[in-house]
């Protein structure tokens, strides 16, 4: 691995694995993923007809983040 390889997997370690293991451990629900849900007013069983605004764009951005790390496209 070159140097560049190995600082995003430094990056990924400790900017993310290690927080979210801390976190899940000390509460279960405090998690990057439930935050971002509940900032959202993401509700679990909630019907698409009633979205807002804001559920959209979230999904937008999750879409283009799975699309941007995944495939490396959209950057």
């Amino acid at each position: 691995m070159t140097v560049w390889r190995w600082y995003w997997l430094l990056w990924l370690l400790v900017g993310f694995v290690v927080p979210e293991t801390i976190a899940l451990i000390r509460d279960p629900k405090n998690t990057l993923s439930y935050a971002v849900w509940d900032w959202f007013g993401v509700k679990a069983g909630v019907p698409i007809s009633h979205w807002t605004v804001l559920h959209v764009l979230l999904l937008a951005f999750v879409i283009w983040l799975a699309g941007h790390f995944a495939f490396g496209i959209w950057r």
